[in-house]
């Protein structure tokens, strides 16, 4: 019978920061990345009132614990260009902000983001009024004018959003580039669409890939 397998996460205790107003606790988060299994990658992450992940704050790149002292490598430039940081940060953040728990032990942050797997291109449309209609079912766009531009103008956000994802989940490094090249304007105008979506409520999170994490027996 085969055992079940997990990955290679750890999550600290949240720590008092020196200097810090009450209510701010520092954790850190450490991943063994599965294509440089000798290697420890730590996160650290701020946690405000229990409950907001702020972050990461510093990332450190050192040997894991559990490799022999006879098979360390060096950490060089070549090794950090390598380390596919965007997903295990996105991997890291996922975990700590499902792991808190309050004192009864209920999850604390189930409404801190919508991880999600960005759909196909030809699918963007369709998903991007499902979202706006989730979030603002309030606006109507055949109740007048000023309805219709504010429909248009929040699909048009939800658009960029999942636009933005697909590219990122794809692995381009630019991301709000490609964006920017497929809808004739500047990479500036694509994070100002990225930031209004944010407080419009359409920044659904990436699904994060946890096959880049190294996963070990149970």
């Amino acid at each position: 019978m085969t055992s079940p397998l997990q990955h290679r996460i750890e999550i600290s205790d949240p720590q008092l920061i020196a200097g810090a107003p009450e209510g701010v606790r520092e954790v850190f988060v450490d991943l063994v990345p599965a294509s440089h299994p000798h290697v420890l990658v730590r996160l650290q992450y701020v946690v405000r009132d229990g409950r907001k992940v702020e972050g990461p704050y510093g990332i450190r790149v050192q040997q894991a614990p559990d490799a022999p002292v006879g098979e360390w490598k060096p950490v060089g430039a070549t090794l950090v260009r390598d380390l596919p940081f965007v997903k295990l940060e996105r991997v890291a953040r996922m975990v700590l902000t499902f792991g808190q728990r309050t004192p009864e032990g209920a999850p604390l942050n189930l409404s801190a983001g919508v991880f999600e797997a960005p759909p196909p291109v030809e699918k963007i449309p369709e998903r991007a009024e499902k979202m706006v209609r989730s979030h603002h079912p309030d606006v109507d766009p055949d109740s007048g004018p000023g309805a219709q531009r504010r429909w248009n103008r929040l699909t048009r956000l939800a658009e960029v959003q999942l636009e933005y994802n697909a590219a990122a989940a794809a692995g381009e490094k630019a991301p709000a580039t490609v964006v920017a090249e497929k809808r004739g304007v500047s990479p500036a105008t694509v994070n100002t669409w990225l930031h209004h979506a944010k407080k419009e409520g359409l920044d659904a999170q990436l699904a994060p890939d946890f096959s880049v994490v190294a996963v070990v027996p149970e």
